[in-house]
């Protein structure tokens, strides 16, 4: 902390002592009205929050904001990284005796978020933690605290990166001085956590041990044994739990109201296994862009913002959720896909359903609150609303057979949650106020003490209408009043010219410049009655409110049971809109690793550009066919593209969705690996090549016959020769082992392989050229292309004409003519890639492995009869050959 002078009042008394116990976080202090920051703090909150920096005595820096503003600075605090310690007055000022009693009610963290001012509705906002068991397996676990869902699981050490970027923790706890996990996963956390969006959060080791997070973990859900939620005694899968708890209890402040502290809403965890979702590696979620892009790193332009439909906060959130899970039982997608074709059937239900899903609110969101004392009066309005539409969905459920799995559980809650429902809008107004500061969130005649306290406040006026006549009266000042101001309370107002009329036995209570205030000894027991009415009126409010929240936290059960009936349907019926709109069709899923698409389209440019973009089929791994397919043509004809657009394409037929394309079958697939664009690490001393390298090793050693691998311009990254030797070794390796792969590529020679390699065939993407000119027509067919047309890519990529020109000069002198058959060769005018690999045209890129150079020499000796020359012609002819060479300016030798 920077030097500053001391202030030694009770008030920064206080501050100290509670900024002792929270160190490293950011301490909002309430002091009336505002939440006050000091030193160290006040220019941190300056920088950050962009509020004006003062100071309370000389030397001691403060910054404030608004106490009914904070959730809004709160949010900024927390997405620029930092915790926050707030710090409440837990007596009513007006009764203190000496400083206002207060202390630090919660703990704000990235990964503790509860109030929906600071969370986004779309997205998840889980708390993760970690705990290295061996040198082989890491244990981890992970909780919603604004939604009260937790899950742990034993990972592969090596896929402890890939799992955390699946879970996107906003924060990550680590034991104290824990460098074991950056040594058995060979991810330094420090430098991985950010790109996750994650934050790491030191915590002591001792939160981590064994026989203290069991002890815990049963305190928290009141169980004797863990066995009940699945897991054994010692299990070190609770390790990790034991830590988010031992976090959440210390952050929330939580009681159950009999003295134990626990988490009211938070659901015991559940073991997660990944055995039942196909794996999407960290690497893969990225390079597909499947919740974010990579230029913007935003929502909009991703697979996820493309097809995000849903008309509920929790479905939203469950999109996410299954793109980055997807499923590998064929039997469960098939069960979705069910579901999605009966809302496709009939158009009218699906709009129906979407209308009255359209209508439940964030009900687990609202749960929290409510569980952690954070609720507003509009919560609990919305959550007896949301309550109230179980049982229409039921209804509309009723007699669908595909729907029957969901009907079945939403029953048992329907019954539950109509009871809340009808409680809940009997006793509160239809519009409720933002707090319950000032009451009026209850209906007049639900309550007889707060009608009571009510027309009590309401005689008010009429009993001060009367005052005001008879005092008019009484003293002949027409221009009196009687008011109320929350400062000063009733008074009796007139102007200063009057002033000398008021009766002596009138109190001066205030002296405006143009006015006068008094007070008597009628209207001081008037006020207190009506004060002290309104006071009752609001505790009762209170009292009630509680009362209500109680009833509703109650039916947690049913309420999470409904929220993920309607999460489901709300995703199932986003792809179902989706399907409608785009012509999407339901894939055909097989157990057999095979993949065949006809007509198949990127679901992200297929919306971009409508009838513009060219779909093209895929025929990997079947009975007939290759299950390697090596891709070339020029640049931004769309291999990347078409490449992508297949993974895509799988990924949502694993999800039970339907997929952009006229017919598709796809065999069940364990995973996807990709391997596509250019990146660094340097903060971690990986160059470009460094990471191609390492992300190719993890493929060949993961893929198998049931995966998806997508490679594009493997060994790009190194010398011409290094690269080609990899790229050609990788391709024989991978068809080997007859995991389905699209490998685009530029190295022209690997299409050799499809001759010696009867699990590889040469796809090629189409061109038309025309003199200088080219025309993309991003079709893929069959064959080898042997041209790149990179320079054409540069020209019209604005790359200066200079450097254009020189470019063609270079090429024309490294170019080599490839012989073709004779007079059935292409004119030189127009090349069609179409054509196939057996007709070569003219002009081709350069071949490293060429045997023939362009030169009159070389000529000569192909026309030379070798048969019948004597030694001694045969000098001569050598003799003219080595002229011929030697006459040539820059000679080049074979």
């Amino acid at each position: 902390m920077a030097a500053h002078a001391r202030d030694d009042t009770p008030a920064m008394r206080q501050f100290h002592r509670f900024k002792k116990q929270h160190p490293d976080c950011v301490l909002f202090f309430r002091m009336g009205d505002f939440y006050e920051m000091f030193y160290d703090d006040a220019e941190l909150a300056h920088r950050v929050l962009g509020v004006t920096l003062t100071q309370r005595t000389e030397g001691v820096p403060m910054a404030g904001v608004p106490y009914h503003a904070v959730e809004n600075y709160l949010r900024r605090m927390i997405e620029a990284g930092y915790r926050v310690a707030v710090c409440d007055q837990v007596e009513d000022p007006a009764q203190a005796k000496g400083v206002v009693k207060r202390d630090v009610t919660r703990v704000i963290t990235p990964g503790t978020l509860t109030d929906e001012a600071l969370l986004a509705e779309g997205r998840e906002n889980p708390l993760a933690a970690a705990v290295v068991i061996d040198e082989e397996t890491v244990a981890v676990g992970w909780a919603e605290l604004s939604t009260g869902a937790m899950a742990a699981a034993l990972i592969d050490s090596h896929e402890i990166a890939d799992e955390l970027a699946r879970i996107a923790p906003r924060e990550l706890l680590l034991a104290e001085g824990d460098m074991d996990l950056a040594t058995v996963s060979g991810q330094n956390m420090t430098q991985f956590a950010p790109q996750i969006g994650a934050v790491l959060t030191e915590r002591p080791a001792w939160h981590f041990q064994p026989r203290e997070a069991e002890e815990l973990t049963k305190q928290q859900f009141e169980v004797a044994t863990l066995k009940g939620f699945g897991f054994e005694d010692g299990d070190n899968l609770i390790r990790p739990v034991g830590a988010i708890l031992h976090y959440l209890l210390e952050t929330q402040k939580s009681s159950d109201g009999t003295g134990r502290t626990r988490i009211a809403h938070l659901r015991p965890p559940r073991r997660f296994s990944r055995q039942h979702h196909m794996v999407i590696d960290h690497v893969s979620l990225r390079s597909l862009e499947i919740d974010r892009t990579l230029r913007t790193g935003s929502i909009e332009g991703s697979l996820l913002g493309t097809i995000q439909d849903c008309v509920t906060a929790m479905g939203k959130r469950g999109l996410r959720h299954w793109l980055c899970y997807p499923l590998r039982d064929r039997q469960l997608i098939e069960q979705r896909q069910r579901v999605v074709e009966s809302f496709v059937a009939d158009d009218r239900f699906l709009t129906e359903l979407r209308d009255v899903a359209g209508q439940v609110q964030d009900v687990p969101r609202m749960i929290a609150r409510l569980s952690v004392g954070r609720a507003l009066p509009r919560d609990l309005v919305g959550l007896g609303r949301s309550a109230n539409q179980a049982s229409a969905i039921a209804s509309l459920l009723s007699g669908r057979p595909a729907l029957k799995p969901h009907l079945d559980r939403l029953e048992e809650a329907v019954r539950h949650l109509s009871e809340l429902a009808r409680t809940i809008a009997d006793a509160c107004i239809e519009s409720p106020p933002g707090h319950l500061r000032d009451g009026g969130l209850f209906r007049d005649g639900f309550d007889a003490s707060l009608d009571e306290y009510r027309n009590l406040q309401r005689d008010s006026h009429a009993w001060l209408a009367r005052y005001q006549k008879e005092l008019i009266e009484q003293t002949g000042i027409q221009s009196l009043k009687v008011a109320f101001n929350k400062v000063f309370g009733y008074y009796i107002e007139v102007t200063a010219a009057n002033r000398d009329r008021a009766p002596d036995h009138w109190s001066r209570r205030q002296t405006l410049k143009n006015a006068e205030r008094f007070i008597t000894p009628q209207l001081k027991e008037f006020e207190g009655k009506v004060l002290s009415a309104e006071q009752r009126a609001v505790a009762r409010e209170q009292e009630l409110f509680a009362s209500l929240c109680d009833a509703a936290s109650a039916q947690t059960d049913h309420l999470h049971a409904f929220a993920e009936v309607v999460a489901a349907l709300d995703v199932l019926a986003c792809f179902a809109r989706r399907a409608v709109r785009h012509r999407y069709v339901r894939p055909q899923i097989i157990e057999e690793p095979g993949l065949r698409i006809q007509g198949g389209r990127h679901p992200v440019l297929d919306e971009l550009l409508g009838d513009q973009f060219v779909p093209n089929d895929v025929d990997l791994g079947n009975e007939t066919t290759a299950s390697l397919a090596l891709i070339t043509g020029p640049n931004m004809a769309g291999k990347s593209t078409y490449i992508r657009q297949t993974a895509l394409i799988v990924l949502l037929a694993h999800t039970g969705a339907f997929v952009p394309a006229d017919a598709a079958q796809i065999g069940v697939c364990d995973r996807i690996f990709t391997r596509v664009g250019a990146s660094d690490e340097l903060h971690t001393g990986q160059s470009t090549f460094m990471v191609e390298m390492t992300e190719t090793a993890n493929i060949c050693h993961h893929a198998t016959e049931s995966s998806l691998v997508i490679l594009d311009e493997i060994g790009r990254g190194t010398s011409t020769l290094d690269g080609l030797s990899l790229a050609w070794a990788l391709a024989e390796y991978l068809a080997a082992r007859r995991c389905r792969t699209l490998f685009a590529t530029h190295y022209h020679e690997l299409t050799a392989l499809a001759d010696t390699q009867a699990n590889v065939c040469n796809l090629n993407v189409t061109v038309r050229e025309w003199h200088d000119q080219i025309v993309f027509l991003h079709r893929i067919v069959s064959g080898a292309t042997d041209r790149s047309y990179g320079i054409h890519v540069a020209k019209i990529a604005g790359v200066p004409p200079p450097v254009i020109e020189r470019a063609n000069q270079l090429l024309e002198q490294l170019e080599v003519n490839h012989r073709g058959p004779g007079p059935s060769q292409p004119g030189a005018g127009v090349t069609d890639t179409e054509a196939g690999p057996n007709s070569a045209p003219p002009d081709g890129q350069m071949s490293l492995f060429t045997e023939y150079l362009d030169h009159p020499a070389v000529d000569a000796l192909q026309r030379m009869d070798l048969n019948h020359l004597t030694p001694l012609a045969a000098m001569d002819e050598l003799r003219r050959l080595h002229d011929m060479l030697n006459d040539r300016p820059n000679n080049t030798t074979h």
